[in-house]
């Protein structure tokens, strides 16, 4: 019945028999472990030398012009839940970084100007001036027409307002009658005695 009921741990066979004494134990370690342990093996040291510097260079070009090929697919971002200010203005950005502008060269500099003859001046002008006129005979008319409209407004608010005020007399008899002179809202009844008044 070893090992069973509270107490002491113990074992149903001797722990010396397996080598394991006191003194044996490892010890508990107290600090952390070190950030980087000790390596075996030393990395190879880096070559220096202008052929070494001309290997990387031409790498990173080769790298450079394979992203601008047009086989090239660029990872597309995932679109977020939300967009943000910024956004519209980085992708306008992206847009100009990704075309093929050269300074010097401008799509104003690339329209050619419209050769108006002076006779179609003539027959613009005309047609302006004519416009003009029949603007000018309109707004004299329309000034006409909003002098007499303010004048019947006037009469038409002086009503309005006799009216409203007619309408709140009638509302204000309605609360003086409800209530003969004398008697008290709730005051003689005693139906409700046995209830708590708030």
């Amino acid at each position: 019945m070893a090992g069973k009921g509270r107490g002491l741990a113990a074992f149903s066979f001797h722990v010396e028999s397996l080598g394991i004494t006191r003194g044996s134990m490892p010890e508990s370690r107290v600090g952390p472990n070190p950030l980087f342990p000790d390596v075996e093996f030393k990395p190879v040291p880096l070559k220096v030398g202008d052929d070494e510097d001309y290997m990387l260079a031409l790498k990173q070009e080769m790298r450079g012009t394979m992203r601008q090929l047009p086989h090239s697919i660029k990872p597309l971002k995932p679109k977020a839940d939300v967009e943000r200010y910024k956004e519209k203005y980085q992708r306008e950005r992206q847009k100009l970084l990704d075309g093929d502008w050269t300074p010097g060269t401008s799509s104003a500099a690339k329209k050619k100007p419209i050769k108006v003859s002076v006779k179609d001046k003539e027959q613009v002008l005309s047609q302006l001036d004519e416009l003009e006129k029949r603007d000018n005979v309109q707004s004299d008319e329309e000034k006409e027409a909003k002098k007499e409209k303010e004048g019947e407004g006037e009469e038409e608010e002086v009503e309005a307002e006799e009216l409203e005020d007619e309408e709140q007399e009638e509302e204000n008899d309605y609360i003086a009658s409800y209530f003969e002179d004398g008697d008290d809202f709730d005051a003689g009844s005693d139906d409700n005695m046995d209830e708590a008044t708030y």
